[in-house]
């Protein structure tokens, strides 16, 4: 089946959608679309606006794996400029007041994480996947591998203050969501997707994704399993988060808790339920096609993790 499609496919076809995204795209109708504008809109460079925003962000969403191959999405501050882009291929992030829950050793020269910059206040988001080049105490450099932009459909304004306790880190781990991270869950209206997709070849495409994921309040619903339940909006059919989740359903799930700072991290399996299959499950009882249903395995909270607080208007 891989070989059948590789032989049909082009050479640029190849290097912007892995197996995963093919089979999802295809079982969503929207195959033919992206073999035409894939190879178009994903592109090995950043173009100069793309360059500037991540330049100008005091955020970064990343998605990463471990040395044991564990799967985190997780969130690197710093002021504005504390990324840089020399050149339209590379960034190069300074990682001395941002680490977070990141921890450098957990990253290698050659690993492959995914990036999403999010301006809340204005609605703008782009992505980039990319390859650690060089690393130290002091920054991590990436050679972009994909950089797209991504619409600001799903994205809640909000605007932010500094929280004064950041850097008073505490961290918990336990297996199942509490009362409380329930709560936090089901009155999210955005969070991030860290999903992976490794056969060991070298192509663009291979490596950790991260992904925005927003709705209004109440898009994601928790079933008596304890297990999350949310509809797969329609969006750009790229289906790069679906397509990874097909090949390896681990997956890590990163909520923020603006109000208190805290960071809620949860690694999770997952199972995507089509239209024959979730009739009884849609968190909304809205007609839709996908859902998607994840199974916690791995609960961390991470204390004082978010450099900023958001101002409740």
């Amino acid at each position: 089946m891989n070989e059948l499609i590789s032989k049909s496919m082009s050479d640029d076809q190849i290097n912007v959608w892995h197996e995963g995204e093919l089979a999802v795209q295809k079982m969503a109708g929207t195959d033919e679309r992206m073999a035409e504008i894939g190879p178009k809109f994903i592109r090995e460079f950043m173009p100069d606006q793309h360059r500037a925003f991540f330049q100008s962000l005091s955020m970064l969403f990343i998605g990463y794996t471990d040395y044991s191959s564990n799967i985190y999405s997780s969130i690197l501050f710093g002021d504005p400029g504390f990324i840089q882009s020399p050149t339209q291929t590379t960034l190069i992030i300074n990682t001395q007041q941002t680490m977070g829950d990141l921890v450098i050793g957990d990253l290698s020269v050659g690993d492959r994480i995914g990036l999403v910059g999010v301006v809340f206040e204005t609605k703008r988001r782009n992505r980039v996947n990319a390859v650690v080049t060089d690393i130290n105490q002091k920054n991590i450099e990436l050679r972009i591998l994909q950089s797209y932009g991504n619409c600001p459909k799903y994205i809640q304004p909000r605007t932010f203050k500094a929280n004064p306790y950041y850097g008073n880190f505490s961290s918990s781990t336990y297996k199942s969501l509490s009362h409380d991270d329930k709560k936090l869950v089901s009155n999210a209206d955005v969070f991030f997707i860290a999903s992976s997709f490794n056969d060991d070849r070298s192509l663009n495409n291979r490596g950790t994704d991260n992904s925005h994921r927003g709705g209004e309040r109440g898009f994601i619903t928790i079933n008596d399993d304890g297990q999350l339940l949310i509809d797969d909006y329609f969006g750009n059919g790229f289906f790069n988060t679906m397509g990874n989740l097909f090949k390896n359903p681990v997956a890590s799930l990163l909520f923020c808790d603006w109000n208190s700072g805290h960071v809620l991290q949860i690694t999770v399996t997952s199972e995507v339920l089509w239209a024959d299959e979730n009739t009884t499950y849609s968190p909304n009882q809205q007609s839709n096609q996908r859902i998607l249903r994840f199974t916690p395995i791995k609960v961390q909270q991470i204390k004082n993790g978010l450099a900023h607080l958001e101002i409740n208007h």
